[in-house]
C-alpha cells in the first residue's frame, strides 16, 4: 500500500501514520536524491552492502513483516520517488510532501491533503485512514501517536 499526504501549511509539517502497528518503521528523509539513498541505502540490517538496490530488495523478500516505509519531505518535482518505492505487496509506504505531482504514486483513494490540525482532528483522521476497528483502545493508541509525532515535528523545528 502507498499512502500519499500532500501537505498544504507551509510554515508546518505534520504527518499521519495510517496504521497502528508495524514489525519495522524505516524513515527517509526524502529532501533530495542525497539524503534519500544514504537513509534508504542503510535498511539492511547487519549488512556489510549499504545500497539502496540491496535495501529495496531486502525490503521485498520480507513476507512475515509489516514494514512501513516513511518518505518525508518528498518536495522536490525533480526527484524520481517511484525508483525507490519498494515493489512488493508485504509493506506500507507512506509519503509526505508538497508536491501534489506525487499523488500519481499512490492508490486510487490513498492520498489525503492535510494542512495544521488540532490533536483531535489527527485523532480522528489517523483512526479513520487506518482502517482499525473503533474503540476505546484503538482511540488511546491514536492520541499517543499523535503525541509522539507532534513531539517529534516540534523537536525538529
Amino acid at each position: 500500500m502507498v499512502c500519499f499526504i500532500e501537505l498544504l501549511n507551509y510554515g508546518y509539517s505534520s504527518f499521519i501514520i495510517p496504521i497502528l502497528s508495524f514489525s519495522d518503521i524505516f524513515y527517509i528523509d526524502a529532501t533530495n536524491e542525497h539524503t534519500l539513498q544514504a537513509d534508504l541505502g542503510a535498511i539492511v540490517p547487519g549488512s556489510a552492502e549499504q545500497s539502496v538496490d540491496a535495501s529495496l530488495q531486502w525490503l521485498a523478500h520480507q513476507h512475515d513483516r509489516r514494514w512501513l516505509i516513511f518518505f518525508d519531505n518528498a518536495d522536490d518535482p525533480g526527484l524520481d520517488l517511484g525508483k525507490f518505492i519498494p515493489r512488493t505487496a508485504s509493506g506500507n509506504t507512506l509519503i509526505t510532501t508538497r508536491n501534489p505531482g506525487v499523488r500519481l504514486l499512490a492508490g486510487v483513494n490513498a492520498s489525503a491533503q492535510v494542512a495544521g490540525m488540532s490533536s483531535d482532528d489527527s485523532t480522528q483522521l489517523l483512526l479513520r485512514l487506518s482502517c482499525m476497528e473503533w474503540n476505546d483502545e484503538n482511540q488511546m493508541l491514536a492520541e499517543e501517536i499523535v503525541k509522539v509525532c507532534t513531539s517529534i515535528l516540534v523537536a525538529r523545528k
